[in-house]
């Protein structure tokens, strides 16, 4: 299925309308999920609606819920999201947090207690927009574990993201790095279990925590877990992350006295600088310059055709997609039935 940028949006926006999720809040929900979806991330795209209408029938998501400050001391904000939807929040935390690096140069800024934040990069592509550079850490609550640790069989983190971004000279696209600290992402094992198709090797373990390349079986009645990406590196990563996230936002870790029954709750600690420091503008932009040719230039491993710093597939992607989306027949099924479910009308291709 071929859909218009424009219908995705507005199908996305009417499927959550139609389940009482006030307009406002379905536009910054579909906007985000239609980018991710530009960006190639399906995986956080329009096919996870059906999932946010399990979440809002079991009221895991307060469908109304808006971000609070809970503290303000300039360049330290710490909010509560109040379980509302995290393409939301989370863009109203940043668009708070940006205007406080342009006051002060930087800002910590923390939230708890928000529903799915989505696709991490949307929010370091809005820092880097206004010309600023984000670091941020997301922790997961209120589901049971996903992830290994290194040297374990049983589930005892989640996949943990890590988001640096920031803007480049000369018209490129913005630096990205959007990553889990697992392997894979479990939105990502969903979506291959869905389509049926193989995971990457040393992804996952099934129960016993023998490898397998079946995705489907992160699904089961007995599931079996993601591993760290990079071995021991990526299960310290997302350590780190569990304890920023989750310990200095208030909201709480994975450890097994938090309520683990629900629907993924996203904790995030946040750093955003200026980078107009005192080295000068022009200086910077030459450096950063210089460096990016020097990674250009360097010869390709067989089947490869050129080296990219990490941002540059996300804005080849969403070149690709500048008018429309090609959404998977399984995924466009799975829509078609949510929208038949609440009684909106499914746009043609």
């Amino acid at each position: 299925m071929r859909l218009s940028l424009d219908s995705a949006r507005r199908f996305a926006r009417d499927l959550l309308v139609a389940q009482s999720v006030p307009e406002d809040i379905a536009d910054d929900v579909a906007e985000h999920l239609v980018e991710a979806d530009r960006c190639g991330y399906a995986s956080h795209g329009i096919s996870i609606l059906p999932n946010y209408r399990k979440a809002i029938e079991t009221d895991n998501v307060n469908i109304d819920g808006r971000a609070t400050c809970a503290l303000d001391r300039g360049s330290l904000m710490v909010f509560d999201g109040h379980r509302g939807f995290g393409q939301h929040v989370g863009k109203t935390v940043m668009q708070a947090a940006i205007g406080r690096v342009r006051e002060h140069g930087h800002c910590i800024v923390t939230l708890r207690h928000s529903h799915h934040l989505g696709r991490m990069g949307h929010y370091g592509e809005l820092v880097a927009a206004a010309g600023f550079v984000l670091l941020s850490f997301t922790n997961v609550t209120n589901r049971p574990p996903v992830v290994a640790p290194y040297g374990g069989r049983v589930a005892r983190l989640t996949t943990n993201p890590l988001c640096f971004a920031g803007p480049m000279p000369n018209g490129r696209p913005p630096i990205v790095v959007d990553m889990a600290t697992s392997a894979i992402a479990i939105n990502k094992a969903r979506v291959l279990a869905e389509k049926g198709e193989a995971a990457p090797e040393n992804s996952i373990i099934d129960a016993e925590g023998n490898p397998t390349t079946d995705a489907s079986t992160m699904f089961g009645e007995d599931p079996g877990a993601l591993l760290p990406f990079g071995l021991h590196k990526g299960y310290a990563l997302g350590v780190v992350a569990e304890l920023l996230a989750g310990v200095l936002s208030g909201g709480g870790t994975i450890q097994p006295e938090n309520p683990r029954g629900g629907v993924a709750t996203n904790n995030m600690f946040a750093v955003l600088v200026n980078p107009e420091l005192d080295l000068g503008l022009s200086w910077e932009s030459a450096e950063v310059e210089a460096f990016v040719k020097y990674l250009h230039d360097t010869p390709t491993a067989p089947g490869f055709d050129r080296v990219q710093y990490p941002g540059e597939f996300e804005a080849a992607n969403r070149e690709r997609a500048a008018d429309a989306l090609d959404i998977n027949p399984a995924i466009w099924r799975n829509l078609e039935q949510l929208a038949q479910a609440v009684g909106v009308p499914v746009p043609k291709g």
